[in-house]
């Protein structure tokens, strides 16, 4: 094994110093800048393959390393020293020598070239073993193969001497044959030379032409190891004794199980099926059974687990691993989501009489589980009360026991558990702060709001679920003022504090959009139309952010089938030595890896419309902060416009220091920055379609696979009967790459399941759904209060109308009135100044006529004063 190690150390460095060498003949060629390109590009590609071979390669060669030890072990215990063997073979050389310079005189006369040429190279192949001193039981092999054809010559040529061996078209092919195996070389003896025979025919060979052939050889020595190694141990078992066929199965066992408690699980796996394979004979081996499915486990390669434990089931159905087997296909099970399956043998579990036993609650608690993940309610109450207090899953047990009550809508059942939960001390803090959450949310089910309050006043703001305990305080609380029979009684500060603080504190809860939906609505009920359209408007937006988000992930999709159809490019170029095609495969993987990362990592951009919506927001704020002040002044609060322009600078510093930063080159602008639920949401369900899709073709991969290695083992049988090696060697090697690859199937199957399918509590279209409605509710009481308010208007013109149309009538009358009265007051005054004057006239009258005296008479004036009266 030391020498077949050596010789695979020495073949590596052969193709290294190949590399080396190609590469100085491609440095003296001169090649253009694409050939460079692509030369260093087929090294990388080289240099991975290697290590990915070797890195696959060690797991069989530690098992082929551990077999041939347990058999030389074996063959020093039969044949009592190596010194012996080594003797003995020597010895039947020089024996062979003898015979063939024997044969060599007896058929010298007989003068065949092609007999001789024959002997020479016989005796020169056990001349030059004998000179190495190396034993090689091929070579020997070899040899006897030679020897048996040269005593068919001999009794030919006594039969008749005449006859003529080159005619003889099956000897001769015998001999052709035997040739080969006798000049047969390792690759640790090939040199550079042995590959420069190739070129000379005008290929040019590439790093690429010797990996594949380096490749195929390491696979062909590998088999032939593995069947020389087949070969002795059948001879081995075959013709020892009881004791001695005893003495191997307890050492490859005892092999095994190191193997095993060592954690190289691959290793025990391969050697508990060869014991299962080759010591038949032993009859009940159920413990390597399952021990061979639990390393298979253990591999995390649950499809071949499972096909070992449903064979030991059928094998061993009252063996003491029974329970054991019963419990992994039931993890299994569950694992794949065949919750049925599980339930089912859960029911066998418990035929095997193990109540009472250590495993009993760990998998009784199991298939609780998938009872409750399948929905079966009653079938998960059932197994739930069978877990005691004593046991160490009793306390979780309870808690889904809550959940199963809860499922049947037996909440009186499940309040009560709870409750006794929740007032355990013993629990750890997560769990019992789940438990309170739980009984919470279970009491504002059953409408108790003022008891669920207080059961969240009880969870410590650590808890991690605790956005979820703020959205409870606030549905809690908003209910509590709903039930108040008049609108103006109802006060929300305590429901709208609780979701501020889980809006502001939690960025990217699932349960943020629920939050903003209920403030839209509690500022709806408040007639704050600003701050309900606001948060209508962002629970909206998040559809068009997710929609946007489905477009990027197709995209990104898209653009990943390119790279790989791409990369493929590069790798069929690499086979057919063309580095014009590399060229092209390898600019557009290039164009496309910028964009492709760019549409992969676009969230992660740190410039995003987050903080343009926060100066928005900031600016509203100023604004109607410069309302409230211009208020204040009318009203003369002093004060009040003081508080106002404190905070105005606060926000205006606030403007100043957000600096919005330009895209990043690289990355591009975030537009989930602002909608973090609607790109998780979007980026879960792409998951969930991917790992669905992928599921489904490692499933169908399986079971081409396992056809295949059906048809394998059918060709393996037939080519033995034939006694078709080459075939057989062919065969073997199928087989062998394909029980690989199905090893390697069978572990991303299992990783396949292990990655869940997420489910969000964000419930993104059922509340942007509430955000379209809320909007057109907004506006349309907005819309409906305005032609309330115009029609209001309205009736009160024309209450103001008519009133002044009365007024003005009034006035009118008034003034009808007061003109009558002037009439008539002019009218009187008019007759009063006649009657004045008339009396005026009278008294003049009767002053001339009547009332005159002759002391007042002027004699003077006597005469002339007829005269004037006269005049007059």
């Amino acid at each position: 094994m030391k020498k077949k190690n050596q010789s695979l150390v020495f073949s590596a460095l052969i193709f290294i110093f190949l590399i080396f060498n190609l590469s100085a003949q491609e440095q003296q060629a001169q090649p253009s800048q694409k050939e460079l390109l692509f030369t260093s590009a087929l090294k990388n590609y080289v240099d991975d393959l290697i290590t990915e071979l070797s890195v696959g390669s060690i797991g069989q060669e530690r098992f082929l390393i551990q077999q041939i030890r347990m058999l030389n072990e074996e063959i020093s215990a039969r044949v009592g020293g190596v010194e012996k063997v080594r003797k003995s073979y020597f010895e039947l050389l020089d024996q062979r020598l003898a015979e063939v310079r024997a044969l060599k005189r007896r058929l010298a006369p007989y003068n065949s070239e092609r007999l001789n040429e024959f002997l020479n190279k016989v005796e020169n192949t056990i001349l030059n073993t004998l000179n190495n001193g190396k034993v090689d039981f091929q070579k020997q092999r070899a040899i006897e193969d030679a020897m048996q054809l040269l005593y068919v010559a001999e009794e030919m040529i006594k039969m008749d001497p005449n006859a003529r061996i080159e005619k003889d078209a099956e000897l001769s092919q015998d001999l052709t044959k035997t040739e080969k195996k006798l000049t047969a070389r390792s690759l640790s003896e090939l040199s550079y030379e042995d590959y420069k025979a190739p070129a000379a025919t005008g290929k040019k060979v590439t790093i690429y032409d010797l990996y594949r052939e380096w490749r195929l050889t390491e696979h062909v020595n590998y088999e032939l190891r593995w069947t020389d190694v087949q070969i002795i141990k059948k001879r081995l078992i075959k013709e020892g004794t009881a004791r001695e066929r005893e003495r191997m199965f307890k050492r490859e066992l005892r092999q095994a199980a190191e193997a095993f408690n060592y954690g190289f699980y691959d290793l025990a796996e391969k050697s508990f099926a060869e014991i299962l394979d080759r010591y038949s004979f032993i009859g009940r081996l159920d413990d390597c059974l399952f021990y061979k499915g639990l390393s298979n486990f253990l591999l995390e390669r649950y499809p071949s687990a499972e096909e070992d434990f449903k064979r030991f089931t059928r094998d061993y159905p009252a063996s003491a691993f029974l329970p054991q087997v019963y419990k992994y296909l039931m993890r299994i099970a569950i694992h794949f989501e065949n919750y049925d399956d599980a339930l089912a043998y859960y029911k066998e579990f418990l035929n095997t009489g193990v109540q009472g036993s250590d495993i009993y609650d760990e998998v009784t608690f199991m298939v609780s589980t998938a009872a409750l993940k399948s929905r079966k309610f009653d079938q998960a109450i059932s197994y739930l009360n069978r877990i005691g207090k004593t046991s160490s899953f009793y306390y979780q047990a309870q808690y889904l026991l809550s959940e199963a009550y809860i499922g049947v809508n037996n909440y009186t059942e499940a309040e009560q558990i709870l409750q006794q939960l929740a007032f355990n001390e013993g629990l750890a803090p997560e769990f019992h702060y789940k438990v309170l959450l739980k009984l919470g949310l279970l009491n504002y089910e059953l409408g108790n709001y003022i008891g669920a309050v207080k059961i969240f006043d009880l969870i410590d703001p650590s808890f991690s679920q605790y956005d979820r305990v703020l959205l409870g305080y606030a549905w809690s609380y908003f209910k509590l003022e709903m039930n108040k029979p008049s609108p103006q009684q109802r006060d929300f500060s305590n429901a709208i504090q609780n979701l501020e603080v889980l809006i502001d504190t939690f960025y990217g809860s699932d349960y943020l959009l629920e939050a903003r939906t209920l403030l839209a609505y509690i500022h709806q009920l408040k007639n704050d139309v600003d701050e309900a359209l606001y948060n209508y408007q962002y629970v909206f937006k998040a559809r068009e952010a997710k929609d946007l988000s489905d477009e990027l992930n197709e995209e990104q999709q898209v653009l990943g089938q390119i790279l790989s159809q791409a990369k493929q490019l590069e790798q069929k170029a690499y086979a057919v030595e063309d580095p014009n095609v590399f060229e092209r495969a390898y600019s557009l993987r290039k164009k496309i890896y910028k964009p492709y990362l760019r549409v992969s990592y676009l969230d992660l951009s740190s410039t995003g419309i987050a903080a343009k919506s926060e100066v928005d927001r900031l600016n509203r704020q100023l604004q109607e902060l410069e309302r409230l002040k211009t208020e204040a002044g009318q009203r003369q609060r002093k004060d009040l416009v003081k508080r106002i322009e404190r905070l105005q600078y606060k926000i205006y510093r606030a403007v100043n220091m957000l600096t919005i930063e330009k895209p990043s080159e690289f990355l591009g602008l975030n537009y989930f920055d602002e909608h973090p639920l609607a790109r998780k949401e979007s980026v879960i369900e792409f998951r969930n379609e991917q790992i669905i899709k992928m599921r489904k073709d490692l499933r169908d991969q399986r079971k081409e696979i396992i056809k295949r290695l059906s048809q394998l083992d059918i060709q393996i049988k037939q080519a033995g009967k034939e006694k078709n090696y080459r075939k057989l060697v062919a065969y073997e090697l199928s087989k062998e790459r394909f029980q690989d690859l199905l090893n390697k199937l069978d572990y991303l199957v299992t990783k396949s399941y292990a990655m869940d399918l997420e489910r969000t509590n964000s419930n993104l279209s059922k509340w942007s759904d509430f955000g379209a409605f809320g909007l057109t509710n907004v506006k349309f009481s907005v819309k409906t209060m305005t032609s309330k308010q115009i029609e209001q208007m309205q009736r009160r013109i024309e209450a103001i109308n008519k009133f002044l149309e009365l007024r003005r009538q009034i006035i009118e009358h008034k003034i009808k009135q007061i003109n009558d009265q002037i009439i008539v007051m002019t009218r009187k005054v008019r007759q009063q100044e006649r009657l004045r004057k008339r009396e005026e006239l009278n008294r003049q009258f009767e002053e001339s006529y009547f009332d005159t005296h002759d002391t007042e008479l002027n004699y003077e004036e006597e005469t002339n004063q007829p005269q004037q009266k006269n005049q007059q």
